[in-house]
């Protein structure tokens, strides 16, 4: 964990502090929509499917609906260990990115296709009565389809959670993204995420996420930071579990 901090704090403000002047301001909203379901008490599967959307910065414009930035399609199967540890495997990812526009010129850039393998672990800590210190750290596999690149980048999450009830929390974290594979040594940084998150359950099978994320990206063909503010919606389904439900009909039956 002090690693983690140490090494965002040499990156932003010793390696880059003159690039943050030259700095591009960019809008975005993100939604994505996520069903998993519970297959036994240790293990699970989702699906997610993620659209987002960004302002045209060389028209000044503040519409974050305007033009498309990024899509995607990915599968998860999680392992929960344990209470406080818990693994996730992405065997499948597809992305289809829009060029992020801050030239005339990046609207006639193709789109980039990309397939994606992820490996994560979660991690996390009761510090005080429903206040939790959170870590994820994970490792992805890019292809990217029409390109000849190939990158392994690692990412590494910190934060807290309090949980003011069972259907109300707010998570706050610092996520950084470093490229071990495929990127330059100058690009070795890829990007960092201040994040601000208030989620909802209104029932057992349903959160709803909202929240804000402020991302310094260091993009692969420049030496000058883009700042980005995120604003994100999302969802989560839950379907019910079918040896649960088996379980609850026999059990009516013998009522």
């Amino acid at each position: 964990m002090k690693i983690h901090r140490y090494i965002t704090i040499f990156l932003f403000f010793i390696l880059s502090d003159s690039s943050f002047a030259q700095s591009v301001p960019h809008l975005n909203l993100w939604s994505r929509i996520s069903v998993s379901q519970t297959i036994s008490e240790k293990w699970g599967a989702e699906a997610e499917f993620q659209h987002r959307r960004q302002n045209n910065i060389v028209a000044r414009s503040e519409n974050l609906l305007q033009e498309n930035l990024l899509s995607s399609v990915r599968t998860w199967v999680h392992y929960h260990h344990r209470e406080d540890m818990s693994f996730a495997v992405s065997p499948f990812a597809y992305y289809w990115h829009n060029p992020i526009i801050v030239s005339d010129s990046d609207k006639l850039k193709p789109q980039v296709q990309e397939l994606r393998f992820s490996m994560a672990i979660d991690l996390k800590h009761e510090i005080i009565e429903n206040l939790w210190l959170i870590n994820r750290s994970a490792v992805e596999y890019r292809d990217f389809v029409n390109t000849n690149a190939d990158f392994i980048r690692v990412r590494s999450r910190l934060g807290v959670r309090y949980e003011f009830s069972n259907q109300w929390n707010l998570t706050v974290f610092d996520e950084l993204f470093l490229n071990l594979k495929g990127a330059q040594t100058i690009h070795i940084f890829d990007h960092d995420r201040l994040a601000f998150l208030l989620n909802y359950k209104p029932t057992k099978d349903i959160r709803v996420e909202i929240g804000y994320i402020y991302i310094s990206r260091l993009p692969r063909n420049t030496d000058e930071f883009l700042h980005e503010h995120n604003f994100l919606l999302h969802l989560y389904f839950t379907l019910p579990h079918p040896i649960d439900d088996n379980h609850h009909t026999k059990h009516q039956k013998h009522s």
